[in-house]
Order: structure tokens, then C-alpha cells, then sequence
């Protein structure tokens, strides 16, 4: 009978972690409704996934889309950069993603802003410079005004979440 008490008592535990996380996860999703608008829950979903901060995430999302969140599922910029992560064709090719799709879009944008942070060693500056402008510019040390002051934007966005 001992075996059994352990057993349930496991997996009342595990019933009470996961009821726990999923009540965080929900938190989580409420806060950064504002920065990610109806793109919040599966901002946290990929960033989680890709073990970066969603905070960071929901704010390349709202300066990307000047906090403006009507028809970013089909918007495309003048530079012709697409969707709510507003990642270009060939950025898009190369992640294997259909950037007119709004989760794919945002799987490749988390995905890509991974890829800058590894490629610049963690550093957020020149990681969201090159989400920005490219990695190729940033790595040979060329630094745009546009993009120096999108990084500066998506961090002051992002610094004003995290103390929220």
C-alpha cells in the first residue's frame, strides 16, 4: 500500500508543477500583451523555447511594429521585410520558414535573434543592430544610425517591461 501513496503523491506533485507553470506561463503571457499584442502567447511559447527572455522578444515585436499590431500579420515594409518580425525574403529562405504566416514568422524571428546573440556572443546591442541590418554589416564593423538607434529603441522597450 506504501508504493501506491508514493505514487499518487508523485503525481500530485507533478499535476501541482505543472498547474504552476501553466498559471505562470499565463502571467507571463498577460504582461506582454501590451509589447506583443495577440502575438503574446506564442512570443513566450518560442522564446521559452529558444531560451531567450520573452521580454526581449515582445519588444523587437512592438518596435517592429511601431506598437501597432492591426494587419501586421500581412505587412510589408518598404525595405520588404514581412509579417510581425518583419524578416526579410532571405532571411526567411534561409530559416525555412513562410514569413506570411504570423506563427512561422515569429518562430523564424525568435529563431534569428537566437542566431545573432549566439553569433555575437551574447552581446543585445550588436545582436538587435544586426536583426536590424544585417549580420554581415555589423561583424565588419559597420554601424548604421538607423540601426544603432533601433537596437537603443527595442532596449529602452524592453528595459521598461522588465521593471513593469
Amino acid at each position: 500500500m506504501g508504493a501506491h501513496c508514493a505514487i499518487a503523491q508523485q503525481a500530485s506533485q507533478a499535476e501541482a508543477a505543472k498547474r504552476a507553470d501553466l498559471l505562470a506561463h499565463a502571467a507571463q503571457v498577460k504582461r506582454l500583451t501590451k509589447l506583443a499584442g495577440p502575438y503574446a502567447q506564442q512570443v513566450v511559447a518560442d522564446a521559452r523555447s529558444f531560451n531567450l527572455q520573452p521580454q526581449l522578444v515582445a519588444s523587437v515585436l512592438y518596435v517592429e511594429n511601431d506598437g501597432d499590431f492591426a494587419g501586421s500579420a500581412h505587412r510589408i515594409s518598404q525595405a520588404g521585410a514581412i509579417g510581425p518580425m518583419q524578416l526579410m525574403p532571405v532571411t526567411a529562405r534561409l530559416l525555412s520558414v513562410n514569413p506570411y504566416k504570423p506563427r512561422q514568422n515569429i518562430q523564424g524571428g525568435v529563431r534569428f535573434l537566437k542566431r545573432m546573440l549566439h553569433r555575437f556572443h551574447g552581446n543585445t546591442q550588436l545582436a538587435l543592430m544586426a536583426y536590424n541590418e544585417g549580420p554581415t554589416a555589423v561583424a565588419e564593423g559597420t554601424r548604421y544610425v538607423q540601426a544603432v538607434a533601433y537596437a537603443k529603441k527595442v532596449v529602452q522597450v524592453w528595459q521598461s517591461s522588465s521593471s513593469d
